[in-house]
């Protein structure tokens, strides 16, 4: 609140002495010691004093609030008057002097300067000079002489990951970066002046990202946007570089918003999307599998899948990796939700089809598999999928035949042959975990045989089964599957 109330009055205030001889240090400072700040002393220390006294003035300062404001407004002021003559001369000195105040204010560019300030004619010459020296600076990532072998390794490995355009090898090295300490934040002016350039002239800074050649070039100079900004990127027709789209969707997933997803996003990384297809499909069928536990991603999936031929539609899927948890169910069901809003009954029936197939494959494979353990139901992240393929596309009889041979299998486990009690149990709970799915089916499709509700209500009320092998998680599963069987209770007055 003191902030804006200061920034409302720095047009008219003057300027902070303090800061003003802190600041006049770094004008004969060469553009070399505001890149390199970080490594030189005299450098570090210059940028203590600009932190110090204001936060000093804006957290920690015992005047009164008026007192305050005034004191802040001077500081704005000060920084400003190096922005103006930073843009109008193109001096970049300037800008980096400004930037180092405003990296602790954090005040948007758009509201220090007329609308006139930042047209094209105003800002074209700094641009160009903030140009030249972001193609002059190379950022390169490599493990020090002493760094264990393990770093090398990763290293090399993301070498090779990025000449064989493998995402997975490549970004390994990436995400344990910035899992690890400050990441790619190394230089914060360099940073800020890439903001800066992307505020004042749009156009040139999608041009300057032309001249970046690898992933971490890419991480950099996105890693400080917020959300809006990247989506702003994202739209630009421009940006063909596969690397570069990557990581524009990388970035925005990253700061998605879980719990709720905007048309307008979900448009963004579809035209992402359909620039990396165009580029290399190969390309995009690992960007498919890279992002599978991202709601925003899976719903711009989904609405660029129901645009792709079938044959795309096909290559796509079948590099789809079941995950047997159904903690991503809910971003499987934002791929669905979006494919369906605009595919035609022909897509619909081939995407339910190719992922009925690639689960039930996984499925019957697990079930034959001895050293499979599984003690609760199985449902993995397509488990919406495959309900809805018996809803729409599994015949009537063949569904009610299915779930009644399910049945009596579970009735009469201990006359099947196993190797083990675990194999037993879990045979159990994967026979359970198909009924279940089938019980949806049922449900939906407003089934209503006596039979079926008879022997189903049998089956979970057998107390020794359910003593041997049921959890209470289990147990609830259960009744919720007798609730979708019997469903005609809805109804009931």
């Amino acid at each position: 609140m003191i902030l804006t109330q200061a920034l409302a009055k720095s047009n008219s205030s003057s300027i902070h002495v303090e800061i003003k001889g802190v600041l006049k240090k770094l004008e004969s400072k060469k553009l070399e010691d505001f890149l390199n700040g970080e490594r030189n002393e005299e450098m570090r220390k210059i940028d203590n004093e600009i932190r110090n006294i204001i936060t000093t003035n804006i957290h920690y300062s015992s005047k009164s609030e008026s007192e305050q404001i005034d004191v802040i407004a001077q500081i704005i002021f000060t920084a400003t008057e190096y922005l103006r003559k930073g843009v109008s001369s193109g001096d970049v000195r300037s800008i980096l002097i400004f930037l180092g105040v405003n990296c602790y204010l954090q005040i948007e560019i758009e509201k220090l300067l007329l609308k006139t300030e930042l047209e094209e004619i105003y800002t074209k010459l700094v641009s160009e000079k903030v140009i030249e020296i972001l193609k002059t600076i190379r950022l390169e990532t490599k493990p020090l002489p002493d760094a264990p072998y393990h770093e090398k390794e990763m290293m090399n490995e993301s070498l090779d990951g990025f000449a064989q355009n493998n995402i997975a090898k490549t970004y390994r090295l990436i995400e344990g970066i910035e899992r690890n300490g400050r990441g790619f934040h190394f230089n914060f002016l360099l940073e800020h002046l890439v903001s800066f350039l992307y505020r004042v002239n749009f156009p040139h800074f999608i041009n300057v990202l032309s001249y970046l050649q690898n992933p971490t070039d890419f991480v950099f100079y996105f890693q400080s946007f917020k959300k809006e900004d990247l989506l702003k990127i994202a739209n630009e027709p421009s940006l063909s570089c596969k690397w570069l789209n990557f990581e524009i969707i990388r970035q925005i997933v990253e700061k998605e918003n879980k719990d709720n997803i905007e048309e307008f996003e979900v448009k963004a990384v579809k035209n992402v999307l359909n620039r990396i297809g165009l580029n290399d499909f190969d390309f995009l069928k690992q960007t498919a599998t890279y992002f599978q536990r991202s709601r925003l991603f899976n719903a711009s999936l989904g609405v660029f899948l129901a645009s792709a031929s079938n044959a795309k539609i096909e290559e796509i899927i079948s590099d789809f990796v079941i995950d047997k948890y159904s903690s991503n169910i809910q971003t499987r069901d934002a791929l669905r939700e979006y494919f369906v809003k605009s595919a035609s009954d022909e897509q619909f029936d081939l995407i339910h089809s190719l992922i009925f197939n690639k689960w039930k494959n996984y499925f019957d494979n697990i079930l034959t598999t001895e050293d499979f353990y599984q003690n609760s139901l199985l449902l993995t992240d397509f488990a919406n999928f495959i309900s809805n393929y018996h809803t729409h596309l599994t015949k009537d009889n063949d569904l009610l035949s299915d779930m009644e041979s399910l049945i009596d299998k579970i009735l009469f486990i201990d006359s099947q042959w196993t190797a083990s009690n675990s194999e037993q149990i879990t045979k159990f709970h994967l026979y359970h975990s198909e009924l279940f799915l089938f019980s949806f089916a049922y449900r939906n499709k407003r089934l209503n045989d006596p039979l079926i509700l008879t022997k189903y209500e049998k089956l979970i009320s057998d107390k020794i089964q359910l003593s041997r092998f049921a959890s209470d998680e289990t147990k609830n599963y259960f009744e919720q599957g007798k609730r979708n069987v019997d469903w005609t209770k809805e109804y009931e007055v």
